[in-house]
C-alpha cells in the first residue's frame, strides 16, 4: 500500500466496459481492501446447477441486470456482516435506484465514508471495448445492446441519486487506464 484514503467504501460505476474492473484492482493495490462485486458473485452462482443458478444465468446471458432484492441482499451481507470494518471497492453494486438508496442508507447509519466514480464512455466505445475483449456471451452483440439499455432504464437513475447526495464523482473512461487511475486517485487522497 502507497496511499491513504478517508474513504471505507469506494464504488465503481459505469457501463459494461468502462474499465471498472482495471481500476477496482489498481485501487485496491495501492490503498488495500478487499473487493467486493456482484458481477464476480454473479459469475460464481451461474455455475450451480439449481433452480436459482439457471435462472441467474438465463439473466445474465441474456443482458439483464440481477433482481434488486438478490443486488441488495449481496450487497447488505457484504457491508454488515462480510466487510464491516474493512475498506472495499465496490464494483457492480446500486445498478438500480432501490438499491442506490439502500446503499446510501446503510452507510449514512453505520457512518461509514464512501465514494462513487462514474466512469463515463459512450455506447460506440462500449460495442468497441466488447467486441475487442469477447471475455463471454455477455460481450456479444445482442447482449450488448440488451446491457446498454438496462444501464440507460436503471443505473444512471442511481448514478443521479448518488450526484444528488454529493457523492459521486464523474471521471473520464476514455483515457488511458493509467490516466483515469490519476483521476480517481486525486480525489482519494484529497
Amino acid at each position: 500500500m502507497e496511499y491513504s484514503t478517508k474513504y471505507q467504501s469506494i464504488v465503481l460505476m459505469g457501463k459494461i466496459a468502462s474499465g471498472k474492473g482495471t481500476q477496482a484492482e489498481m485501487i485496491l493495490h495501492h490503498f488495500g481492501g478487499a473487493l467486493y462485486s456482484n458481477g464476480n458473485k454473479l459469475r460464481q452462482v451461474i455455475q450451480l446447477p439449481t433452480p436459482f443458478g439457471k435462472k441467474m444465468k438465463d439473466m445474465y446471458e441474456g443482458g439483464y441486470l440481477m433482481p434488486e432484492w438478490v443486488a441488495s441482499y449481496w450487497m447488505t451481507h457484504a457491508l454488515v456482516s462480510q466487510f464491516e470494518s474493512e475498506r472495499v471497492v465496490f464494483e457492480a453494486v446500486a445498478k438500480k435506484p432501490n438499491e442506490a438508496e439502500l446503499f446510501h442508507e446503510i452507510h449514512e447509519w453505520v457512518e461509514r465514508p464512501y465514494v462513487v466514480f462514474n466512469l463515463e464512455i459512450s455506447d460506440d466505445l462500449v460495442k468497441e471495448r466488447s467486441a475487442e475483449r469477447a471475455r463471454d456471451v455477455v460481450d456479444s452483440a445482442k447482449s450488448v445492446e440488451k446491457r446498454l439499455e438496462e444501464y440507460h432504464t436503471y443505473t444512471a437513475k442511481s448514478i443521479e441519486y448518488f450526484r444528488d447526495r454529493g457523492t459521486l464523482i464523474d471521471i473520464d473512461g476514455t483515457k488511458s487506464p493509467e490516466e483515469v487511475k490519476e483521476q480517481i486517485f486525486t480525489y482519494l487522497t484529497s
